[in-house]
């Protein structure tokens, strides 16, 4: 699948994943819709580990999200759950261990809390982007480009949100 067309599917990954953070979280909502934008985000998360060349940036994420405890609603366990069959069912990556386990570091000191002393910079979460940095010193962007692609959706929705919620 072509490149640009991965990265869009991250960027709408990343917005779905907000759009249920959103209204599981800030919303406390018990609309259904919730449960098929999880199903959705699901399918997308593990199609991008199944295809992508970015795949252990992704696979990191999703079992850091488990080891941080972050999967603590129905929806995003609905979320996982189909991330997990639809990457098993599409074909399970090449596995790096050394990059997933650096990314999974990376991931989960973006998840838990234990950097309050970064204060503003702990919110944008930006240790798995800086780290998704490292294979571009050896010319490899996709980690980041795939990362960031995601970032954006996620963090566009929330600005939206937060935009048009403020009275």
């Amino acid at each position: 699948m072509d490149f640009i067309l991965l990265l869009a599917l991250a960027f709408l990954a990343g917005v779905l994943v907000k759009t249920v953070d959103w209204l599981d979280d800030d919303l406390k909502s018990k609309t259904p819709i919730k449960f098929v934008l999880a199903l959705a985000y699901g399918l997308l998360v593990g199609y991008l580990i199944s295809a992508s060349s970015f795949s252990m940036i992704f696979l990191a994420a999703l079992v850091a999200q488990v080891f941080a405890r972050k999967i603590d609603t129905d929806a995003h366990r609905l979320g996982f759950l189909l991330a997990a069959v639809s990457m098993i069912s599409f074909g399970l990556p090449e596995f790096d261990f050394p990059l997933f386990l650096f990314f999974l570091v990376l991931a989960f000191l973006d998840e838990v809390e234990y950097f309050v002393w970064f204060g503003p910079l702990a919110e944008y979460r930006p240790f798995l982007k800086l780290g998704a940095l490292v294979p571009a010193v050896w010319g490899v962007w996709d980690y980041f480009a795939g990362i960031i692609a995601f970032d954006a959706g996620y963090l566009l929705f929330a600005f939206f949100v937060s935009r048009n919620t403020k009275r």
